[in-house]
């Protein structure tokens, strides 16, 4: 509790203190859009081991404060909440993944209508909310339903965007850091990771009606995406050998755009690794899932 008290007063200065500056590069903004992962709502659970559910959702909106056309610094302040609603009695909603973050990014830009790249530096705490003994205590089991779960993260990466006619490519490398968790996910968790990203964006009625040099209206597009994401967890799960299975995870996502949805998207997604639902990492998920996805919110201030 005192861990995240701690977190909200941060996230509290850090806006006031930066409050009065102002994001100017549309650039920017927009490359951000793309850095950062959308919201989304799933339609029941999907296709996998995972336990029913009615929905799972991840709300993700991303205060952008500090740009400037000379220096192109940014801080980024996001109160993400992700949360898993079970088809069960009541419907419950037990232990939310509470994943405040904090951004601090560097844009560089050579041609920003053709490509565009930055790096950054990112704080971000993950906990579920919850002060029960991590164990039940009649078992060596992990207590999902009320089981503490903390931890705190740095990560840093790079990332790469490209415009070429009606398509636009984006890379993201990066890496984090567990630099303070709950003593119990020592040798369990997996302290240090590395992910790649890559995705790539098509609009598909400018692309047809190129194809007949037919014009059209720049507001409506019909966008189809596709994006993958692989991640290794490089240390610290005893007894799990380098190459073995459970240090790999895989997400390939599927969404299009049609030109009458304002900014929310159709998606299938598939994932494979580690459960990223803080205190059910202990297991490793498959599943195949589909749903509606929006855009990243981004305030400008």
């Amino acid at each position: 509790m005192r861990r995240l008290k701690l977190t909200f007063f941060v996230l509290l200065f850090s806006f006031v203190s930066l409050k009065a500056q102002r994001l100017d590069s549309i650039s920017a903004i927009n490359t951000i859009n793309m850095f950062c992962d959308p919201g989304y709502i799933t339609g029941l659970g999907g296709v996998g081991n995972i336990e029913p559910l009615m929905f799972e959702a991840d709300i993700i909106p991303y205060y952008m404060i500090g740009f400037n056309k000379d220096w192109r610094w940014g801080m980024g302040l996001s109160p993400r909440v992700m949360l898993r609603m079970y088809n069960a009695e009541s419907y419950p909603v037990r232990t939310p993944s509470y994943m405040p973050r904090i951004l601090l990014v560097r844009q560089f830009v050579n041609n920003a209508k053709k490509h565009d790249w930055f790096v950054y530096l990112s704080w971000y705490h993950h906990s579920n909310g919850q002060d029960g003994p991590f164990f039940n205590a009649d078992s060596s089991a992990i207590n999902t339903r009320n089981g503490s779960f903390s931890t705190n993260w740095l990560e840093a990466g790079l990332f790469l965007s490209r415009n070429k006619e009606n398509r636009k490519y984006y890379m993201k490398l990066y890496s984090e850091y567990s630099y303070n968790q709950d003593k119990e996910l020592n040798g369990i968790y997996g302290r240090l990771r590395v992910y790649l990203d890559l995705k790539t964006e098509w609009n598909l009625v400018s692309k047809t009606l190129n194809l007949f040099n037919l014009s059209y209206f720049e507001e409506n597009k019909d966008v189809l995406n596709n994006s993958f994401r692989f991640g290794y967890i490089a240390t610290d799960l005893k007894n799990v050998n380098y190459w073995d299975k459970k240090r790999f995870t895989f997400k390939y996502t599927l969404t299009y755009k049609p030109s009458f949805l304002r900014d929310v998207t159709l998606f299938a997604q598939y994932y494979y690794g580690q459960d990223y639902y803080n205190i059910y990492f202990y297991r490793t998920l498959h599943i195949l899932r589909f749903g509606i996805a929006a855009k990243t919110s981004v305030f400008n201030r």
